[in-house]
């Protein structure tokens, strides 16, 4: 069972490791901090901002009913990048249909693409969900989306 405690942005005081994508949250620099009670166990999360934007963003793609770790993260991430995002990548190798970023993603460029488009899915055939990209639009300084695409 999981019970959120804390969840807010702060400015690090040291250097942190991200427990999304492990890269370096330096001092000074904004993330999010989270603690949170799971199977009885107290523990904490530190992340950049960019990072929880696009697991917000990619959750419901994931799918993960059991919870969400650094390595379901990279999978999930690796995956929308590859369906949604590297064909107009300058790294996307369209011959072999892969990165050439040794298998790494871009967290920003997913953070900005998140920022116009979001994932939805279009049917379900099955228990297997189609998911298709459509643009956000704002209107009067709510976010509202485009059903015509």
């Amino acid at each position: 069972m999981y019970q959120n405690l804390t969840n807010k942005d702060v400015i690090a005081r040291k250097e942190h490791r991200c427990d999304w994508c492990r890269q370096k949250i330096n001092k000074g620099e904004k993330y999010n901090y989270q603690t949170f009670i799971y199977d009885g166990e107290f523990c904490d999360w530190h992340s950049h901002l960019s990072c929880s934007r696009v697991v917000s963003a990619i959750w419901d793609y994931i799918d993960p009913y059991d919870g969400l770790d650094s390595w379901g993260f990279d999978e999930g991430c690796a995956d929308v990048c590859r369906e949604f995002i590297c064909s107009d990548c300058e790294n996307w190798n369209s011959e072999f249909h892969d990165c050439e970023m040794d298998e790494s993603y871009c967290i920003d460029k997913m953070d900005d693409f998140f920022k116009t488009y979001e994932l939805y899915p279009e049917k379900r055939e099955g228990w297997y969900r189609i998911w298709k990209c459509r643009k956000k639009v704002k209107r009067n300084d709510a976010m509202c989306l485009l059903h015509r695409m």
